[in-house]
């Protein structure tokens, strides 16, 4: 004998009748899986069928269907869904280039469509903004000609933007403050001349007569904040402008103080920001002195053209609210 113990070779029947039998479970299993589905889509479906010939509408099925979801996820749900717009009220404060015939306020004066090249109000930056955005005009405040300086005391005159009169005017039939105010001005007290001075926004002014660009932006907006506390206003810098009423091609236009659109520019942007208030930078909108020739009528006025670079600047800042 050798004394070596023969070993004996492992069963390997075994193994495989094990993993058949796991095969054959795990088919069973999907089988099963298979036809719950099935039943369960025939049930919706003959559910939801069912609901139709019973004259309940999709929002109802939809609500029937959704008895059995805790509240919390129902409201999740609800917050993802598409919402409506907002129904949001515009009122602006402006002068000639935000006019249009039977858009303003009896005894403004109008510039468009009578003078100029906008002659469809669709054109105007104001109307493109609404459109856009689904909005409602509440109050275009805007008269040619108008200044920010003059007698801030006067309840009837439409051409100085610090008084009672215009600034009171802005709120709708129902007395209703508008949800935003859009100021646009400014071009005018440029091209009057009308000493820019040295309030910055943060000294209060005096009622009376208000001889300095500074100061009557600075009381015109105190009193904008004051009368309508639950408005957003915006304030709009000044575009570039040319030498008005001159030939073309522009240059820019220096006005008698010996200053430009962005003297009166910045002071806007500094008067605005000292007062927390969000400023729209028309000066640098896009419409420049070399291409006027194509974006005003003449070196200040708008054409369609440029009326659609102010409705640019404009949407992008209201975007941001």
């Amino acid at each position: 004998m050798s004394g070596k113990r023969s070993r004996q070779k492992p069963d390997q029947s075994k193994g495989t009748r094990v993993s058949s039998g796991r095969i054959a479970a795990a088919v069973l299993c999907t089988t099963a899986v298979c036809a719950v589905i099935v039943c369960g889509a025939v049930f919706v479906g003959n559910h939801i069928s069912g609901n139709r010939e019973s004259g309940q509408t999709t929002e109802e099925i939809k609500m029937d269907g959704m008895q059995d979801i805790p509240q919390e996820e129902i409201s999740v749900l609800e917050q993802k869904a598409p919402r409506e717009k907002e129904d949001i009220t515009v009122s602006i404060m402006g002068d000639s280039i935000s006019t249009f015939q039977g858009y303003i306020p009896e005894g403004y004066y109008e510039f468009f469509p009578g003078n100029g090249l906008v002659s469809d109000v669709d054109d105007t930056w104001w109307k493109r903004i609404l459109d856009e955005k689904g909005w409602t005009l509440c109050v275009n405040g805007s008269s040619s000609g108008a200044t920010c300086a003059g007698d801030s005391t006067s309840q009837d005159n439409p051409q100085c933007g610090c008084n009672e009169f215009r600034t009171g005017g802005l709120s709708g039939p129902d007395g209703a403050a508008p949800d935003i105010i859009i100021v646009y001005m400014g071009t005018n007290d440029f091209l009057q001349s009308i000493p820019l001075g040295d309030n910055d926004g943060k000294r209060p002014v005096s009622e009376g007569q208000v001889s300095m660009f500074g100061d009557a932006y600075t009381l015109m907006l105190d009193k904008l904040q004051a009368k309508y506390p639950s408005s957003e206003i915006y304030c709009c810098t000044i575009t570039q402008i040319g030498n008005y009423g001159t030939d073309t091609p522009f240059v820019e236009m220096v006005n008698g103080e010996g200053l430009t659109a962005a003297d009166y520019s910045a002071r806007i942007e500094q008067i605005a920001e000292n007062k927390n208030l969000p400023v729209i930078d028309l000066y640098g909108c896009g419409i420049t002195v070399e291409n006027l020739h194509n974006t005003s009528a003449d070196g200040v006025h708008p054409t369609p053209d440029g009326m659609k670079y102010i409705a640019e600047a404009v949407g992008k800042v209201l975007d941001l609210r």
